[in-house]
């Protein structure tokens, strides 16, 4: 998996994945849309919707699900800030790696939000 070079960020953080299988799939945002975390998000340097990836639906809901405030994956991010506060971008796409490979995310490439399948 491969992120923009950006903030001096390391631009691979985890082994490039396999082609996307036949399904339904979902854009996830790495860095969560919820406002709590898009303000820090915003204000670490971060532009959540210049990184989502594809992920399959059943997935997509497994990470979110369980929690009124985003499931797992936003619990996840909630407690890396409480942790690190002021987190440098670089640890906060690391960490992103990180997460990744916990919850054993794949659907490369890593794209924004508003980008055409396949561009």
């Amino acid at each position: 998996m491969t992120f923009p070079n950006w903030n001096g960020a390391p631009s691979r953080v985890i082994p490039p994945s396999h082609r996307l299988t036949p399904g339904r799939w979902e854009k996830h945002h790495i860095f969560p849309q919820a406002s709590d975390l898009a303000l820090w998000f915003e204000r670490q340097g971060v532009k959540i919707h210049d990184y989502t990836m594809p992920i399959p639906l059943a997935v997509h809901r497994r990470i979110h699900d369980g929690t009124a405030r985003g499931g797992a994956w936003n619990d996840a991010w909630r407690q890396f800030r409480r942790a690190n506060p002021d987190a440098s971008s670089e640890a906060i796409f690391k960490h992103a790696g990180e997460l990744i490979y916990r919850f054993q995310l794949s659907g490369d490439p890593i794209r924004p939000y508003y980008s055409k399948p396949g561009a």
